[in-house]
């Protein structure tokens, strides 16, 4: 869709099939993001709490191979224990999973909205070289206020959408609820 509105930008060449052909594509486009959300949202929510989890399970791993360590050192022992280290090595192993899991997801999902928004501006610039009182003016203007007002996004088994910020988010709130446990001990 976004190449036809870019060879269509370029040659300045405007036909109601062509706008037919982008309404039926970001209609399909509509349609497969909502398959989308429905059968992957859940795998989406899933994906985020395992890593949350992990995350979180990590940080507490590495918090009691400290606690064992500084034990150890309290009670000199010159012995290699190798409790201490496991749970860096579980951290580090089981948490690159989760997160390029993640971040595969996430980007996906950020690389389609991105694509959008490129179409959006595409027919805003299409529009901008076509006459105001025409027929393709406002069929232009139809399409791209049906695109901006129907972006594709797509959420969390609906609970939050899914953007390259809620990593952080979620890496934010799994130390803030680590403190708190520590706190609590």
């Amino acid at each position: 869709m976004l190449r036809i509105l870019r060879e269509l930008h370029k040659k300045g060449l405007i036909s109601m099939g062509s706008i037919k052909e982008l309404k039926i594509l970001f209609m399909s486009a509509l349609a497969n993001h909502q398959l989308i959300n429905d059968y992957f949202s859940v795998k989406f929510l899933l994906s985020y709490g395992t890593f949350f989890g992990r995350f979180l399970t990590g940080l507490i791993l590495i918090e009691n191979s400290w606690k064992s360590k500084l034990k150890s050192s309290i009670q000199r022992e010159s012995k290699f224990n190798l409790n201490s280290h496991d749970g860096w090595i579980r951290f580090i192993f089981f948490n690159v999973f989760a997160l390029i899991s993640v971040v595969v997801i996430t980007m996906a999902c950020k690389r389609v909205s991105q694509n959008v928004m490129n179409v959006i501006m595409n027919c805003y610039l299409l529009q901008s070289k076509i006459r105001y009182n025409s027929y393709e003016y406002k069929e232009i203007r139809a399409l791209w206020t049906f695109i901006f007002e129907n972006q594709l996004t797509f959420t969390a088994a609906g609970f939050f959408d899914v953007h390259p910020s809620i990593l952080l988010s979620i890496s934010a709130s799994s130390v803030t609820y680590f403190l708190v446990l520590i706190q609590f001990e």
